[in-house]
Order: C-alpha cells, then structure tokens, then sequence
C-alpha cells in the first residue's frame, strides 16, 4: 500500500513540474513525463520480481517448466511497455503514433504467444 502512495506522490510531483514548464518548455515537460513513467517503473521492480518469483513457484507446484512460462512474462512485459508507450504519445498528441504502437504491441504479443499456444494445441491433441 505505501507503494502506490509513493508512486501517486511521484507522479502527482513530476505531473505538476511537466504542466508548469509546458508552457516555457514543451520538450522539457515530455522529458520529465518520460522519464517519470521509467522512474516509477524502476521502483517497481522489486514488487514485478516478487510476482515473478510467486508465479514461478506456482508453476514448479504445478510441473509447469520456465519454457512454459517465458511466453506469459514477455507478453506481460510487451504489454507494459505498450502501454506506457503509446500513453506518452497520446498525451503529446501524437494519436496515430500510439495507435501503430498498440499495434506493434499486440502483433508482437502475439508472436510471442505462439509457441504456448503450439503447447497447449498439442496437449489437447488438436495438432500434430
């Protein structure tokens, strides 16, 4: 809990610093949007890894190896990355730009997913 209250802090700081020097400097106030999105995704590394761990554990208890479960974590953190991307150029306005990224996200997904998908087909018999 007193993470998200750090987070919303930060971003509430860097929030009011980027609409204030909107105005003088428009370049500096998406600097500072940018580089408050890697801050706060910085700071939540150890809380990703300890989901990490869990998840792995999860999977151990179930017989499920890491080559099961790679595709799942690079799908999440394509989907982050998306995410926080095409947030940042919609906020400059820049709508098209984050619809291509989207875009990219869920085609790379995908790509992504395709070897558990293979998996699972082939656990329930419907491919060779």
């Amino acid at each position: 809990m007193d993470v998200l209250f750090k987070v919303c802090a930060f971003a509430l700081i860097a929030l009011v610093l980027a609409v204030f020097l909107q105005q003088y400097s428009p370049q500096t106030a998406v600097l500072i949007a940018v580089a408050a999105c890697v801050g706060i995704l910085l700071f939540l590394l150890p809380q990703f890894s300890a989901v990490v761990t869990f998840c792995r554990s999860l999977a151990g208890s179930a017989g499920l190896d890491n080559d099961t479960l790679l595709p799942v974590f690079k799908v999440m953190g394509i989907a982050v990355c998306t995410k926080v991307t095409a947030e940042v150029c919609r906020d400059n306005s820049q709508r098209a730009l984050a619809a291509k990224v989207e875009l990219c996200g869920a085609l790379c997904g995908l790509v992504c997913a395709l070897p558990l998908l293979q998996t699972a087909l082939r656990l329930i018999g419907a491919v060779a």
